[in-house]
């Protein structure tokens, strides 16, 4: 199976030939299209939709949405062998991120991003199909899933991020960076002197470029050189005409001009808009910088990507990077003996090994300064400390501990002034008021489901299968593995001491 991609199309060209796509004609893009993405996203292994014909456009101006939303799409957009699971999964993962170093994109001459191209007064972005995605939305969105382009006006980085773009008119358009991503303090490092922020937005991409948005690199690395090295080969890149800004080669359509600073063009007010958190946040909307658009590249018969948030829609088949970068982090911390990081429902979970008192809450207490997965980084909102014999994926394991193992009193902890995004619902109305670029912080919760470690050795026997029993009925009993019941870890259960001697 192909898992390095030139461009959108190859990669849509595989997915048809594994039965993961479906083709739409007509759709309406007020709320139509956004509904059947959101219907398809919600089920189990959501198709990938390619619209054409949409109501209002010319056929061949295409969305595309679901793009990396099953597993075996999200495998492909990083490059990962669709057949690994389990440890063999995970040895692939941290091998990755060990041997990671960037690789700079490759400047190109020609490329099919060059068939059409409009610049000045010829821009005109209503020819592209501009969704309302959701019923409260304050207006069209062209750009949602957009892979957005800026450069570090000090230090020269290069940085992608994935920020919605809301049609204004026909060469304006907006740009939401949340509060503390790079991209906005990219574009504030501009306009503290008082410059314009050169900007390129691409709509439509290869969807490894879809990862990289979304990956988080730290400050001052490019997420496109470190797709490079995902993708095992360089980005192909043209240089834009407008400003110095690397242009993916393989992108179907590009929007290339700047972040205008408020006092060289008004804000206008963006919003609202359905969020990742399954809410609407501001309704009515909140002023915000536009962008100004000074060119437009695009392919002959351009596909827009489209992956609006919805409420019970994975929009990205990608998250298994999570808990290996995690877990890189707290190796290069420092930290040992942490034997899994994963979720059960709204939790983070990190698996801990104690070795001494306070081991757990060092832990803890590093990854709420933030290192997160899925370029996040922001603090957890809920954070659970379970010992090594619960699996950090197992929602009913993690459950069960937090229901045996903590003191309410002793065992949670709340972490105050978080930062958080400017889209959780949780903050109050009067906090919501103060405008975006201050930021908004709320509580983060901390639950340490592992034993007091005092008294950890005293702590009542687990009434579970050992480790050695459960292998030797596996082994025996054929239909054990036949009917799935073997399907997680077979150490599920072990004591601590016994897992210790497995390892």
């Amino acid at each position: 199976m192909q898992t390095r991609f030139d461009d959108l199309r190859q990669f849509i060209a595989q997915a048809e030939e594994l039965g993961e796509v479906e083709h739409i004609t007509g759709a309406d893009p007020y709320l139509e299209i956004g509904a059947l993405f959101a219907i398809n996203g919600q089920g189990p292994n959501p198709k990938l939709l390619l619209f054409d014909e949409i109501k209002g456009y010319p056929k061949g101006f295409r969305i595309c949405t679901n793009v990396i939303a099953s597993k075996a799409r999200g495998r492909m957009a990083q490059n990962i062998p669709v057949d690994l699971e389990g440890k063999e999964l995970e040895a692939f993962l941290t091998k990755r991120m060990d041997e990671k170093r960037p690789v700079p994109p490759e400047y190109v001459e020609t490329a099919p991003i060059l068939d059409n191209v409009l610049e000045g007064d010829r821009v005109d972005l209503s020819i592209f199909p501009a969704p309302t995605w959701h019923e409260l939305d304050g207006g069209p969105y062209v750009g949602c899933c957009s892979a957005v382009i800026t450069r570090d006006p000090y230090n020269g980085f290069v940085n992608i991020g994935s920020y919605r773009s809301q049609l204004f008119d026909r060469n304006h358009v907006g740009l939401h960076t949340a509060h503390g991503h790079h991209g906005q303090i990219i574009r504030d490092h501009w306009f503290e002197q008082g410059l314009d922020c050169p900007v390129v937005i691409s709509l439509g991409q290869e969807p490894s470029l879809l990862v990289a948005s979304n990956s988080g690199e730290p400050w001052g690395v490019s997420e496109l050189e470190m797709i490079g090295f995902i993708r095992g080969a360089p980005v192909p890149v043209i240089k834009g005409r407008v400003t110095d800004l690397p242009i993916p080669a393989g992108s179907e359509v590009v929007l290339e001009g700047f972040i205008m600073h408020p006092d060289h063009e008004p804000m206008r007010v963006e919003g609202a808009f359905g969020e990742a958190s399954g809410y609407y946040s501001h309704i009515g909307g909140h002023a915000a910088p536009v962008v100004r658009v000074d060119a437009v590249y695009y392919r002959n018969d351009p596909i827009i990507n489209g992956e609006p948030p919805y409420k019970g829609v994975s929009r990205d088949g990608s998250s298994i990077r999570s808990s290996a970068e995690i877990m890189r982090e707290l190796k290069r911390a420092g930290f040992h003996d942490i034997r899994g990081v994963g979720n059960a429902g709204p939790f983070m979970v990190v698996s801990i090994h104690q070795m001494y008192a306070g081991h757990a809450k060092r832990v803890a207490d590093f990854l709420m300064s933030g290192v997160n997965a899925a370029g996040q980084n922001r603090p957890p909102r809920m954070l659970v400390l379970v010992d090594d014999d619960i699996d950090p994926n197992d929602a009913r394991e993690v459950f069960w501990a937090i229901s045996s193992r903590i003191d309410p009193a002793e065992s949670v902890h709340i972490y105050r002034n978080m930062w958080i995004g400017p889209t959780a619902p949780r903050p109050t109305p009067q906090q919501k008021e103060v405008p975006l670029e201050h930021g908004l912080t709320l509580s983060s919760m901390l639950i340490d489901a592992t034993r007091p470690f005092a008294w950890k050795d005293e702590f009542p026997p687990v009434n579970d299968l050992s480790p050695s029993l459960r292998q030797k009925m596996i082994d025996k009993w054929e239909f054990l593995t036949r009917n799935g019941s073997v399907g997680r870890d077979v150490r599920r259960g072990a004591t601590t001491a016994n897992l210790r001697d497995a390892m």
